[in-house]
């Protein structure tokens, strides 16, 4: 088992090929702020490393307002990189950002499982139809490789706004940008996506149950891959 001494030289070093390749790319002119960046997938070929190294550095960079994630239509450069921004920056970031995505994850497994008991109890047949329409939004943009953290923040509103109670609806409004976080792009992976959408299906069956001990057990579940998924990834790589 590598410990944690070499998996942080492992990911500084994955982390510093990727700012020298961006770097080179805006030295030889293949790069300039405005642009659009390559793909991903291309990018992590080209650059050598993993999809989720490359996400997680984008996700540092987006922090510094460096590259800027657009949905719908890819990653853009903003600025050049700085010449003391490093592998070591990628990964203090990370760690900064990995405590408050915990906080974040914590938060919505208090609230977000009672709020679907609630839900289950009260949520209105048109508020349960409008789910299933995004969830099937949800599956093309997944099916066309579109992003779709939209659907995904949309289905939990029209939850929490079903639960019929006004303190909820207001405070998971309120908090929304923050919540969102958990659902950043650079957060996101195929398998995340699929579960997702998994998750939100077994809610669904549980409000139409009007089993409020189902739906909540089918919250806490989907907020546990969701924790997997992004904390997971982090630790396999």
């Amino acid at each position: 088992m590598m410990s944690p001494v070499e998996s942080r030289e492992e990911k500084k070093y994955a982390y510093t090929a990727i700012i020298d390749r961006i770097r080179e790319m805006i030295s030889n002119g293949e790069l300039a702020p405005g642009d659009r960046l390559p793909p991903e997938r291309r990018l992590a070929e080209s650059f050598g490393v993993s999809r989720n190294s490359l996400r997680q550095a984008f996700q540092a960079l987006a922090e510094r307002r460096i590259l800027e994630s657009r949905q719908g239509d890819g990653t853009y450069l903003l600025a050049t990189i700085d010449a003391t921004f490093s592998g070591d920056a990628i990964i203090d970031a990370l760690n900064a950002q990995s405590g408050f995505l915990h906080d974040i994850i914590e938060f919505r497994g208090m609230i977000e499982p009672q709020t679907a008991a609630l839900a289950a109890q009260r949520i209105k047949p048109k508020s349960i139809d409008r789910l299933k329409i995004l969830v099937c939004d949800q599956q093309r943009a997944l099916m066309a490789g579109r992003e779709d953290d939209s659907f995904d923040a949309e289905f939990h509103r029209l939850l929490a706004a079903g639960a019929g109670n006004r303190v909820i609806d207001q405070v998971m409004t309120t908090i929304q940008s923050i919540v969102n976080e958990s659902r950043s792009v650079w957060l996101q992976s195929s398998e995340r996506r699929h579960a997702s959408v998994e998750g939100h299906l077994r809610i669904i069956d549980a409000l139409e149950a009007r089993d409020a001990e189902a739906a909540c057990l089918a919250m806490k579940n989907h907020i546990a891959e969701i924790e997997d998924h992004i904390f997971g990834e982090q630790q396999k790589h």
